[in-house]
């Protein structure tokens, strides 16, 4: 009986422990990072082909209290950088290729308040779910260049970009205190809206939603928080 009541205080001991990070009026303090890189490469082709690569980070500071038990309300304040480049090339008869090269490179703020909720796993790892509503804002610009005619075109835009995402993830606690997270967006909405700065008769204005469910748009990011 001795044996088992000390078995039981064990346990008792690991879940306090294990869930002291997220009590109710505790506070987290950290970030997360996130990188992606996409490149795009023909197989094969006859009289054109096109290839292409983008890279995309973002760094997202942040802060968090909790409310409840594991139930946290908090503001993200973020920055991320988007570059893409293409190049198409096009064979007409026996005449010289044709060469069509563009270069798009942006940067915005963001400001994201967020809902978390924490569901314990075992000791030291819980899984989390996140609901982000947002906005952000920032400017681009889109380079043209075309090689037959020698024609260069310089476009710049102003971006606003509202945003909701859920983000699922994973906290695992080498410390009470030290929180290491992994995280990917699940179920994203966003509208852009994009006014060019009227220069060149080929640019425009652009208004683009987007929503995306699943994992082909698994982005993972890297964060840590401090809970105190």
């Amino acid at each position: 009986m001795k044996k088992q009541l000390l078995t039981l205080v064990a346990i008792c001991a690991i879940t306090i422990g294990a869930n002291a990070q997220t009590e109710k009026g505790d506070n987290l303090i950290g970030g997360s990072i996130g990188f992606s890189h996409n490149k795009q490469e023909p197989l094969n082709s006859t009289n054109t082909f096109s290839t292409g690569n983008s890279k995309s980070y973002n760094i997202a500071p942040r802060i968090g209290h909790f409310f409840g038990k594991n139930l946290a309300l908090g503001l993200q304040i973020g920055y991320g950088g988007n570059k893409s480049e293409s190049q198409s090339t096009y064979f007409l008869g026996s005449g010289s290729p044709q060469f069509i090269n563009s270069v798009s490179k942006s940067h915005s703020f963001n400001v994201v308040p967020y809902l978390r909720y924490y569901v314990d796993i075992v000791d030291k790892f819980k899984f989390f779910g996140q609901a982000n509503v947002g906005m952000a804002f920032g400017k681009s610009t889109y380079n043209l260049m075309l090689s037959g005619n020698y024609v260069t075109e310089t476009t710049h835009y102003k971006n606003t970009n509202y945003q909701a995402s859920i983000d699922p993830g994973f906290a695992f606690f080498p410390t009470k205190k030290w929180a290491v997270e992994l995280s990917f967006p699940l179920l994203a909405y966003s509208k852009q809206n994009m006014k060019d700065d009227g220069v060149n008769l080929n640019s425009q204005a652009l208004s683009n939603e987007t929503f995306i469910f699943g994992f082909s748009s698994f982005t993972p990011g890297i964060g840590v928080n401090l809970h105190f």
